[in-house]
């Protein structure tokens, strides 16, 4: 199987840079991937928010965003690593900056842990640590600048970030936390379809390949195509 890779995707639709309300990006989605008509894959994503608590005073604080994201995937595509089952966790703050993750995966016979921790540096700057433990253990340290995309916040950063109807062209940057990078990906709007669909290219450069993602009139995604693949969601 060839994997998709998406959740680069988009539902609801705000543009706004401030303030971002994600709210209505609280729930599961579910995504199923075919090959030929045979289902060869899929991607889960579950998206919660809570608020910590003050143990001094009792008192809520800034709220937080958690992340459950289950996949199987054959290749290695954007988020996801290639031949594996994985469970990841992520936290993020308030404006869905990554905070920490933990990433579980199964390959045939052999299992493996990946971890991430990130702290602020300055402004929007950010540094990432992480660790992944597979036979030897490989350390890495990343900077970025926010905001970064990863498997459990790309829904909504890319939904509120891109006005896709007056900027045709944009431009995002993810954490490959198996390949220990920080990637980019370019999305272009590529009109509407007869049927009355918006149709997305999803262009990912290091691969040089591309998806063509379908969203509905209330820019939920309903259907993507690319590498010979088919992904619904459920």
């Amino acid at each position: 199987m060839k994997q998709f890779l998406g959740l680069l995707i988009f539902h609801s639709f705000l543009f706004c840079q401030q303030n971002l309300i994600f709210d209505q990006f609280l729930r599961e989605y579910k995504f199923k991937i075919f090959l030929s008509k045979k289902e060869v894959g899929f991607i889960n994503i579950k998206i919660s928010s809570y608020t910590s608590q003050n143990s001094s005073n009792n008192t809520s604080t800034l709220p937080y965003f958690f992340a459950e994201i289950e996949s199987y995937t054959d290749i290695p595509i954007l988020f996801f690593i290639g031949g594996t089952y994985n469970y990841e966790t992520e936290v993020y703050d308030e404006n869905f900056v990554p905070l920490s993750s933990k990433i579980e995966t199964k390959e045939k016979d052999n299992k493996f842990v990946t971890m991430m921790n990130t702290e602020l540096i300055e402004g929007q700057k950010y540094k990432c640590k992480i660790r992944k433990e597979k036979k030897k253990v490989k350390l890495k340290e990343l900077n970025f600048s926010s905001p970064i995309l990863t498997a459990g916040n790309a829904i909504p950063l890319v939904s509120l970030l891109w006005d896709f109807e007056k900027e045709k062209f944009k431009k995002f940057y993810f954490i490959d936390k198996d390949g220990l990078e920080i990637r980019e990906v370019k999305l272009e709007f590529l009109g509407k379809t007869k049927d009355g669909f918006y149709k997305i290219k999803i262009f990912i450069p290091y691969i040089m390949t591309k998806f063509i993602v379908f969203l509905d009139g209330q820019k939920n995604i309903k259907f993507a195509e690319g590498m010979g693949l088919e992904i619904y969601s459920e």
